[in-house]
């Protein structure tokens, strides 16, 4: 049997919004095998993206246990999640999220250079922009490197994103709604990229979607209401 890449155990999440404390997640326990990809299903306000933010050591619970890869997460120090985030996990956004002023290839850098002093992305540098390259073109954007955002199309920027995520290598991809901000053919294209990661790489994905179409691309599929998993 797979090793466990995600386990959750129990989590609960609120948020509190002036004197209205709203209960976004309400007792999720859920597996990912080493290797599998999971789609996360629910509709607006459903928890799926807080889910995935907890997943993804971008929040904390308010109760439960999140492990990663067998490691209690709550046991880490708050230096030692970073740690963990920057180097096991990959995000992947709807909005892509990068940065106009830079080109692609400096977009895409932007998590390797993270943890580096100035002596050691010095030495580093060319290594570094050597793996960037080489994931700007499995994304077949080779030529687009000195590009900015604002010349690109939207697959072209998700694309852009997706190699940002990949760069670090990470274990673990976190994917919230690639696919909602573009037509369905382009759509499909960031799918059939990711399947392909999944495929011949065994990347574990965790995907975040409302569209039963684009969660038919998983393995299976975590069915979120009212911030608890339901049967499909």
């Amino acid at each position: 049997m797979p090793d466990l890449a995600v386990e959750a155990r129990d989590l609960h999440k609120s948020y509190r919004l002036g004197k209205v404390t709203l209960d976004v997640l309400r007792g999720v326990s859920f597996r990912v095998a080493e290797g599998e990809f999971i789609s996360i299903v629910g509709a607006s306000g459903s928890g799926k993206s807080t889910l995935l933010h907890l997943a993804g050591l971008l929040d904390r619970p308010d109760s439960g246990t999140l492990l990663l890869e067998g490691t209690d997460t709550r046991t880490l120090s708050a230096s030692r999640r970073n740690a963990v985030r920057r180097r096991d996990v990959g995000f992947v956004f709807q909005f892509y999220h990068l940065l106009p002023e830079l080109n692609v290839l400096e977009n895409v850098l932007l998590p390797a250079m993270v943890d580096e002093t100035v002596l050691s992305w010095a030495h580093r540098r060319s290594a570094r922009r050597k793996a960037a390259r080489e994931v700007l073109e499995r994304m077949g954007l080779g030529e687009r490197l000195r590009h900015r955002p604002q010349e690109l199309s939207g697959g072209e920027r998700q694309r852009v994103a997706l190699a940002r995520a990949l760069v670090n290598r990470p274990r673990i991809l976190l994917a919230d709604e690639p696919t909602g901000n573009l037509d369905s053919r382009t759509g499909g294209q960031i799918l059939d990229l990711l399947h392909d990661l999944h495929a011949k790489d065994g990347l574990t994905l965790l995907m975040v979607t409302h569209d039963p179409a684009v969660a038919s691309r998983a393995d299976r599929a975590l069915h979120l209401r009212d911030g608890k998993l339901v049967e499909g």
